[in-house]
């Protein structure tokens, strides 16, 4: 399984960003052997291309902040991309809580608790 995080630092011990789309690095880790693939974010990269790239690379799910873009946040649901809300931890704790899926889901744009449509 690989999960995307957006993180402010290189490595899994840097904090989580507080929102998808003011990141400043994205990594990909495969949770099986926690090896790392960065995905090199460049100022011409638009969030949605950016969402496009972790669907691309096949992540199950990504561990973020909340989203601006609600275009970012359709491409990713609709992608089956799991939405984790991680801000507040840094990479290891968001992975500590979501395997013992105490991390909470980003179920709608809004962020709230609620479903719409079919963003689960």
């Amino acid at each position: 399984m690989k999960i995307a995080f957006t993180i402010n630092g290189k490595t899994l011990d840097a904090p989580i960003s507080d929102h998808f789309d003011t990141n400043q690095d994205i990594l990909v880790v495969k949770i099986s052997d926690m090896s790392t693939e960065e995905i090199n974010i460049t100022t011409d990269l638009t969030v949605e291309e950016l969402a496009q790239k972790v669907i691309d690379m096949n992540c199950e799910g990504i561990i973020t902040g909340n989203f601006l873009s609600e275009k970012a946040f359709d491409l990713l649901a609709d992608g089956c991309v799991t939405r984790y809300l991680g801000s507040g931890y840094s990479g290891l704790e968001a992975i500590e809580l979501m395997a013992k899926r105490t991390l909470p889901l980003i179920r709608n744009f809004e962020g709230t608790e609620g479903c719409s449509g079919d963003h689960h």
